[in-house]
């Protein structure tokens, strides 16, 4: 199981960035934010599953769980950035974004793709709060790279995360702890 949420690819496209200037710092800046998203949704996103898939075909059956459309899975053989595109509720069969290139019989669960836009932001927030001359900046920040462009004021920021409030709220409702 990988400890990312999101593929540099997917960051890069989400984004809109093309040329590789800000590969390095995108990369750096992963972990970072998946980490982060996990305390703030309060999931570790590494539930295991039992399923079936094989080499060259995109359908999947799981042997217990439901997937919801767009659920990012990771497992064997399984290209990055995969999720879920159709569901068969009559033969419990789940259709792939991408092909398997073998085997395998368990996936573990991720994000959903519609987080991957947030996330995304997340990161181009997180590199340009990076420079020490940011330290301290108050009133607005505008910053951009590539084709993206951002400005935040500092009380949209919240202060629990450091993040602004719009893109945790985007993330979606955090789990709640049981026991």
């Amino acid at each position: 199981m990988t400890l990312n949420l999101i593929t540099l690819a997917t960051v890069k496209t989400q984004l809109g960035i093309f040329e590789t200037d800000y590969d390095v710092q995108i990369t750096d800046m992963i972990p970072i934010v998946s980490a982060d998203v996990r305390r703030i949704l309060n999931c570790k996103y590494n539930d295991v599953s039992q399923a079936f898939y094989a080499s060259g075909s995109t359908k999947i059956t799981l042997s217990s769980a439901e997937i919801p459309m767009g659920q990012v899975i990771e497992g064997e053989n399984i290209p990055d950035d995969c999720y879920i595109t159709a569901e068969d509720v009559d033969s419990d069969e789940y259709t792939l974004s991408a092909l398997p290139v073998g085997s395998g019989d368990y996936i573990t669960f991720g994000v959903n793709i519609s987080q991957w836009p947030t996330i995304s932001k997340m990161i181009f927030y997180r590199i340009n709060n990076m420079s020490i001359l940011n330290v301290g900046q108050e009133n607005v920040m505008s910053k951009s790279i590539g084709g993206a462009s951002v400005s935040y004021g500092n009380s949209q920021i919240n202060k629990r995360w450091n993040y602004p409030q719009l893109l945790i709220d985007d993330l979606g409702v955090p789990y709640s702890e049981v026991g």
